[in-house]
């Protein structure tokens, strides 16, 4: 009895083995399916000797090689000369504020004081010492005795004074009359993002210019993307480099703003990289100002898993104007591997991914047809 057992038992075994025999291409077909896999080294050639078609009708391929590296730095420098260039060009056209000149408008409230007519100055007898003022109209006109409707909007204080000392000299002997304006209501610029304390600010007889509307609405927040600020001026945006004109002094950027002008500072989350695949710790981490290379990127992540990871396949993904995405390949297990990714610069939204060991993706499978093959064979011993 134990002799047919154990011959049942041994058959069994065998049977099972040969199934398991003819799964096993099948198997390491599904491994190469399981998860992200990139399976793309930087010059793969198919059997012909040309490169795999079906990759590089999508995407454009690039191995990082130290010609590489020192391609794209060069390329990068050449960049920032051209625009040190420009910044240089900005600054020597960049207007002064000697020519400044305020201009009242609707809504704003003007102090108007004529010397020796108190009846003038307070028409209504009131006891209380403060200013009432005259509050120029949506028209743009504001009312004085004697002087009727006077024109405001669009005028300097000067030309206010002028006209209503000449018009009160039909009912004066050499009228002395004063205008100043006694609330800035009708001009404003607006900073909204992220600053400390968003809002509209008054546009007054003294300069407003971008550094005055950052301090007086508190600052910028730790969150701020300070690179890439957006001046909207009459449906027009233009991009401020804030760490340019608070690091670099490029008073270019230190532009005079206007009635309606929004100044819109982004948050710094958009300008992020995302490191993925079989790294310890996946994460998107926020660009440094300054150079952010590949070997921090993947430092920051808490480099490849040393369990998971296939070293020669690292890439580094990046969108183009071109449409057509760019993959970077990096072999990490070649020994200049490191120097090669501390040398190649990151940009914003750029995605390394590290892919998986060939043997990484056959555990994988196995893990998940095993649940399968345990419930198939254990409803095959209950049919038994």
């Amino acid at each position: 009895m134990k002799a047919v057992l154990a011959e049942t038992w041994i058959g069994d075994a065998l049977r099972r083995g040969a199934r398991l025999a003819l799964l096993a291409p099948v198997l390491l077909a599904l491994g190469a399916c399981t998860g992200m896999y990139m399976g793309v080294q930087g010059e793969r050639p198919t059997s012909s000797g040309a490169l795999d078609e079906s990759v590089t009708a999508r995407v454009d391929i690039h191995t990082i090689t130290p010609e590489t590296v020192h391609r794209l730095r060069a390329e990068r420098d050449a960049a920032r000369e051209l625009e040190d260039a420009r910044r240089d060009a900005r600054r020597a056209q960049a207007p002064q504020t000697g020519h400044y000149r305020y201009l009242v408008a609707p809504q704003d409230v003007l102090n108007i004081t004529v010397w020796n007519h108190p009846e003038l100055n307070n028409p209504a007898g009131q006891l209380s010492t403060d200013l009432a003022g005259r509050t120029v109209k949506d028209d743009g006109y504001f009312f004085y005795p004697y002087a009727g409707r006077v024109r405001a909007a669009g005028r300097s204080v000067d030309e206010i004074r002028r006209e209503l000392a000449s018009r009160l000299t039909e009912y004066l002997t050499e009228p002395q009359v004063d205008v100043s304006v006694l609330q800035y209501r009708g001009r404003k610029a607006f900073a909204v993002g992220e600053f400390d304390k968003p809002g509209p600010q008054a546009i007054s007889d003294v300069p407003l210019r971008v550094t005055d509307l950052v301090t007086k609405a508190g600052g910028l927040t730790e969150k701020a993307d300070q690179r890439e600020a957006i001046l909207t001026r009459d449906g027009v945006a233009r991009r401020i480099d804030l760490y340019a004109l608070y690091h670099d002094g490029d008073l270019s950027q230190n532009l005079l703003l206007r009635d309606g002008d929004v100044l819109n500072v982004p948050e710094q989350r958009y300008n992020k990289v995302f490191v993925l695949g079989e790294v310890a710790k996946p994460q998107s981490v926020l660009l440094p100002y300054g150079e952010y290379t590949l070997s921090e990127a993947l430092s920051d992540a808490g480099g490849l898993n040393p369990v998971t990871a296939n070293g020669g396949q690292v890439y580094v993904m990046r969108a183009a104007d071109s449409g057509r995405p760019q993959v970077w390949h990096l072999n990490a297990n070649a020994p200049d591997a490191l120097v090669l990714a501390d040398r190649f610069d990151l940009q914003a939204r750029d995605v390394v991914f590290v892919d998986a060991a060939s043997v990484t993706r056959w555990s994988r499978v196995i893990n998940q047809l095993l649940p399968t093959v345990g419930g198939a064979a254990n409803v095959r011993t209950i049919a038994d």
